[in-house]
């Protein structure tokens, strides 16, 4: 999985995702259904999802893009109004804070698959974000 640290170019394509979310404060639980599509940019990745949330007894088109580049010799996920998100690291313990919330997650990555797991606490959130891509 190392080669994928150093060299994401093997993850250009079209992944099926499936997202499951678990509020655990509220007791609710949802889902995002969708694709996405990885796309090689002149400074590293477009990482474009898109498909439907499952939320709150309702269902709403979304999507969200972000940016995986190069920094510092390694890569790093950015926001796509270039704000960092986190380092693109597999199989490490990876945080984000977002205000006074923090996520902790971790990418374990396969030319064929990828998993994605965050959990969120502070006090705005207490969830769980667990997310599958598998290559089509």
């Amino acid at each position: 999985m190392d080669d994928l640290t150093i060299d994401p170019r093997p993850l250009v394509g079209l992944w099926q995702l499936d997202r499951r979310l678990v509020d655990l404060r509220r007791g609710e639980r949802g889902c995002f259904h969708g694709q996405l599509e990885i796309a090689a940019i002149e400074d590293g990745f477009d990482w474009y999802e898109s498909g439907e949330l499952h939320w709150d007894g309702r269902v709403a088109p979304a999507s969200r893009r972000l940016i995986l580049r190069r920094k510092n010799g390694g890569w790093e996920m950015a926001f796509a109004d270039g704000r960092l998100f986190h380092p693109w690291l597999l199989d490490a313990d990876l945080t984000h804070p977002c205000g006074d919330d923090l996520y902790r997650g971790r990418i374990v990555a396969a030319p064929d698959r990828m998993r994605f797991t965050w959990r969120v606490t502070g006090p705005a959130k207490d969830q769980e974000i667990h997310t599958r891509l598998r290559r089509t």
